[in-house]
């Protein structure tokens, strides 16, 4: 049997992919899977999805993978809204002195930006909501089983299987596949099973997130926030709201103490503590103990297995890229394992997942951590509760200022739109064409075409289907996007699609169906394309190829593109 092409056989434990992990990671992985008709066993080893709320805030660059998924308007109406805003405030106690707040998107100036770089905008959705959710959407592809309440157990390799043991209700199962994706978190039994090491700091904190239910309206006093910090004597950390009356309270653990000691009696003194009335009514509906830490896995592959997600790094949560990252790396391993599976890709095309990912998490990492530092230089405020208990009167204005003052320099921490679409890849499975990059900051997004970068999104519109974005063309296969005077690249295109199993569609921006908004920046100058120019964009969203200008032979041109990029022999 070769790897290009699979035929069922007798065993009815074989499947094409394996994903161990069934939390958003793995869900999403499913679901690609799933759109491509490849057969799937998903593993979960806890018997039901998270009811424990976490991982909330998504960023609109995963809310542009969900959009292709056909996910993004049911997350969006599962979560809260706020068309691109957030803000964050710190103050004594929800009932006590405002410090200061940052926000992102206050203005309709920026609101308008952040939609230039994106249709998408970040939302606030819960993993308790949506991994439900994503399970659904699971349901609907017959290639993939989602199987709950299974743990494996074992892993063995040879040439071209991956073979797993598992545990299950009905006993000890076994099965394999040509690929195994470990998806099972930040102590990724998978990887410790491959003897896989990591790079990074110790732990250097323990946290408890309360999930609780109270009638908290009167005092968030109309305030839209997305978090509350609250600094007193008593307690230190964040609200945020959920739905309904139901909140959470995340704080950190002074060091030497035990997390497992924070009983429910005593967190209910620290949210009203941090409330600011002691006899307000609180109802904890359960408690989650994690860990302040950063690594990043040291191999991503082995043989016929893949880490992603959780299972390959981990972050302090200041930025929120733990899950966004993941999502992301799944989003450029499936694509890769479709390419081998269905389209007859080389391997070497799967060797380039660890390249462009590994060095994204590596930044992602450091940029959380001193995301981590500057909110610790707030005033450090756990090793001081003399001044914290001086805060809410004249003489702790001093402290205020001190908090107050450091504000302005958390923005980065929501304000993170470069950091998100502005990443680069480099590796063989791209082409580089010699120019400079134009790289982005943290904040700042600066839109390119440059081979390695997400394609920049632009705004369409036509007579039939009114505005939709370029990232709307994106359906799995490779997408050929040309200038206004490229009619020969749609030849090519045609050309290139009956040449190889890759699927290849092209679009003409300029076109009837493709004609810009009135006012808008014009497509060629945001990629680095005159008129005759052309970008051949991976199903992932990236840039495989840039042509400037018309080539000799763009049949030949794009042949050698796909060639390069998929590891394979066009003729």
């Amino acid at each position: 049997m070769s790897v290009g092409s699979f035929t069922e056989n007798s065993a009815e434990q074989t499947f094409e992919v394996i994903v161990v992990g069934a939390g958003p990671v793995g869900l999403v992985s499913a679901i690609q899977l799933g759109r491509a008709g490849i057969k799937t066993l998903l593993l979960e080893r806890r018997a039901k999805f998270s009811t424990h709320p976490k991982a909330g805030g998504i960023h609109a660059r995963t809310m542009e993978i969900y959009r292709e998924l056909g996910l993004s308007k049911l997350i969006l109406e599962s979560g809260v809204n706020r068309n691109g805003a957030l803000t964050i405030g710190w103050m004594t106690s929800l009932t006590g002195i405002e410090i200061g707040t940052i926000s992102i998107g206050a203005t309709e100036e920026e609101r308008e930006i952040f939609h230039l770089w994106s249709p998408e905008t970040m939302v606030s959705c819960s993993q308790d909501i949506y991994e439900p959710l994503l399970a659904e959407a699971v349901k609907q592809y017959p290639s993939v089983e989602l199987r709950l309440a299974c743990e494996a157990t074992s892993i063995e390799q040879s040439d071209d299987w991956v073979d797993i043991g598992y545990s299950s209700a009905g006993g000890q199962k076994a099965a394999r596949a040509r690929y195994l994706i470990g998806t099972d978190g930040v102590r990724s039994p998978t990887r410790q099973r491959l003897g896989i090491g990591e790079s990074g700091v110790e732990p250097f904190g323990n946290s408890v997130n309360v999930l609780f239910n109270a009638e908290l309206e009167p005092y968030r006093a109309g305030r839209d926030y997305g978090l509350f910090w609250v600094l007193n004597a008593k307690t230190q950390g964040a609200f945020a709201w959920k739905r309904g009356n139901y909140w959470s309270y995340n704080f950190t653990v002074p060091p030497g103490e035990d997390p497992a000691s924070y009983s429910p009696e005593r967190c209910i003194e620290l949210i009203r503590a941090g409330v600011g009335v002691p006899d307000v009514s609180v109802n904890v509906v359960s408690i989650l103990h994690w860990k302040l830490e950063q690594a990043v896995t040291d191999q991503w592959r082995t043989g016929r297995v893949f880490l992603a997600g959780d299972a390959s790094h981990r972050f302090p949560p200041h930025g929120g890229f733990g899950m966004n990252s993941g999502v992301q790396d799944s989003q450029n391993l499936i694509w890769k394992l479709v390419a081998r599976l269905r389209w007859g890709a080389g391997d070497k095309l799967l060797d380039s997942y660890e390249p462009e990912r590994k060095p994204i998490a590596q930044y992602n990492g450091e940029q959380c951590l001193l995301n981590t530092r500057r909110m610790a230089a707030m005033g450090g405020p756990q090793k001081n509760l003399s001044e914290l208990a001086k805060i809410e009167t004249p003489e702790g204005e001093a402290l205020r200022e001190k908090i107050r003052s450091s504000v302005p320099a958390q923005r980065e921490q929501i304000l993170s739109q470069g950091q998100q679409f502005g990443q680069m890849y480099s590796s063989s499975a791209m082409i580089d064409d010699g120019t400079p990059i134009e790289e982005s900051t943290v904040s700042v997004y600066r839109p390119t075409g440059h081979p390695g970068a997400r394609a920049p999104h632009v705004w369409l519109e036509d007579g039939r289907n009114g505005r939709r974005s370029t990232i709307d063309f994106y359906n799995g296969g490779f997408i050929l996007l040309v200038a206004r005077d490229g009619d020969q690249w749609l030849a090519a295109a045609d050309s290139a699609a009956e040449s190889t199993d890759a699927p290849l569609s092209a679009f003409r921006i300029g076109g009837p169906d493709c004609m810009q908004r009135s006012g808008d920046r014009r497509w060629e100058e945001i990629v680095g394309v005159d008129p005759t120019g052309a970008l051949l964009i991976r199903p992932d969203g990236y840039v495989a190829a840039r042509w400037r200008s018309l080539p000799e032979s763009p049949d030949s041109a794009l042949k050698h593109a796909l060639q390069t990029v998929l590891d394979i022999q066009i003729s």
